[in-house]
């Protein structure tokens, strides 16, 4: 195996519950809006925990309908690992498809290098007030 050509692993899946969006400034970039995150889930490989209340999902709604994702947030594993998670990325819609990707860094205190030691990719998709987002660990 080549160990210079990257390969994703899948290891969980994150359910994040949102609140109604608040839109903010309209710039040459697109309307700014900000989406309150209110708690969820991880389940697999990565561990069992919960999302805590009190993130944001910054966005930016593009004209040609693509948007902007910059979402921070806090996870507390079962073990009582605090977790921090910065994701960004895109959510466009092709056609009928829905492209939805992010980047994730995770970063703790504790030593934890599954964690805080890898980059992560998601697919995800908006369930009524959920987010869910399919991880995979870039190796």
């Amino acid at each position: 195996m080549n160990e210079s050509i990257p390969h994703l692993v899948r290891v969980g899946v994150l359910r994040v519950n949102v609140g109604s969006p608040v839109d903010g400034a309209v710039t040459t970039e697109g309307v700014h809006r900000s989406i309150p995150i209110l708690g969820g889930t991880l389940e697999g490989e990565l561990g069992e925990g919960v999302v805590l209340p009190g993130g944001v999902d910054h966005q930016v709604l593009h004209d040609d309908g693509s948007i902007s994702i910059d979402a921070r947030y806090e996870l507390e594993l079962d073990d009582a690992t605090p977790v921090t998670v910065h994701s960004v990325g895109v959510r466009a819609t092709r056609g009928d498809h829905v492209y939805f990707r992010t980047g994730i860094r995770l970063t703790t205190s504790r030593d934890r290098p599954e964690l805080s030691g890898h980059l992560f990719i998601s697919t995800g998709y908006r369930a009524e007030n959920t987010v869910v987002l399919e991880l995979y660990r870039l190796t």
